[in-house]
């Protein structure tokens, strides 16, 4: 489940807005860092790296030597360590181009408390879940290599056919637990429990969605390497 007391990074040149997420986040739990700007986000992180960020895609564009909200995720996808980043915008048309950026989720403004709260949890969950996987297993268990598909428990990297995928934390958690379980099958309720947690409070068809993103990344064709077991959930086969 998610550690105690995670640390949250805000990133939006409203201070409207960061105060209502500093409340809402430290309600939930949460410690909150806030920053105006891109480059006072980048040494944030790097002074002291969050557990997660939110991150507003359209941030000062009125100061051309400031950083938008893509080009601070394209940062810090650069960095050698894994952070979450959700994408908080009002403008819905940014949503694709977030996610193709290596964004895990898109919430648009003006957010439902809950729904936030949600994704924000089961992000975490999934990323403790990777890192506590990985710390239980012998150097040579971190690699998990079925057909042409590595997946590097340690560097949450996948690749096919020696062509890197990027997938979002829950798309690689998911994969992971499947291929760590090959050959049963799983409903979708079980799925959620143990990759989003048991505080996510969304729907079963979330299951659906995430194993249809990972078989397009993957170029799968339907029922290879991941089975849907009609009526039931998803069975990985070797």
């Amino acid at each position: 489940m998610i550690e105690e007391r995670a640390v949250i990074l805000t990133v939006d040149d409203e201070e409207s807005i960061r105060t209502a997420l500093a409340t809402l986040l430290g309600r939930a739990g949460f410690q909150v860092h806030a920053a105006s700007n891109g480059n006072d986000a980048l040494r944030l992180i790097r002074e002291q790296p969050p557990d997660l960020i939110l991150l507003d895609v359209v941030l000062d564009e009125a100061d051309p030597n400031q950083m938008s909200g893509l080009d601070v995720l394209r940062a810090i996808r650069a960095m050698e360590r894994f952070i979450p980043v959700i994408m908080l915008t009002s403008y819905t048309e940014w949503q694709i181009e977030s996610l193709g950026q290596g964004a895990i989720a898109f919430v648009s403004k003006p957010w439902d408390a809950n729904a936030l709260l949600g994704q924000i949890r089961a992000t975490l969950n999934a990323v403790a879940q990777i890192r506590r996987d990985a710390r239980q297993r012998t150097e040579q268990d971190t690699v998990i290599v079925i057909g042409d598909v590595r997946i590097d428990t340690v560097h949450y990297r996948v690749a096919r056919a020696g062509k890197e995928i990027d997938l979002t934390p829950l798309e690689f958690a998911l994969l992971a637990f499947l291929a760590r379980h090959p050959q049963r099958e799983w409903t979708r309720e079980q799925l959620l429990n143990q990759v989003w947690g048991y505080e996510w409070l969304g729907y079963e068809r979330t299951v659906d969605r995430h194993i249809a993103a990972i078989r397009r990344k993957l170029k799968l064709q339907r029922d290879e390497l991941i089975e849907t077991v009609h009526g039931t959930g998803y069975r990985l086969n070797l």
